[in-house]
């Protein structure tokens, strides 16, 4: 018997293809790449020929960026680290 899925109910995305990251943070899917080649984005994960970002991955590595205005260093940033995600 064929299992059934119940299209009205939401279910929570988990993953983003290039296109839905971009657009979910307001950048060109070529800025995403620029994004993942300077660290600021993790690097996606890879499932054949189909990569994917998670979701908790992309929060993660944003609540990382430096605030805007914020010049001073986070107290409990070690010294000489850089704000970037690391992959």
């Amino acid at each position: 018997m064929a299992a059934t899925v119940d299209i009205s109910r939401s279910v929570p995305r988990l993953g983003l293809n290039r296109a839905e990251v971009a657009l979910a943070i307001g950048v060109s899917v070529n800025t995403v790449d620029l994004m993942v080649t300077e660290g600021v984005l993790p690097r996606p994960r890879k499932w054949h020929s189909r990569k994917v970002w998670l979701v908790s991955e992309i929060a993660a590595a944003m609540n990382e960026w430096p605030e805007d205005g914020i010049t001073k260093q986070r107290e409990d940033a070690d010294d000489g680290e850089d704000w970037r995600a690391s992959a």
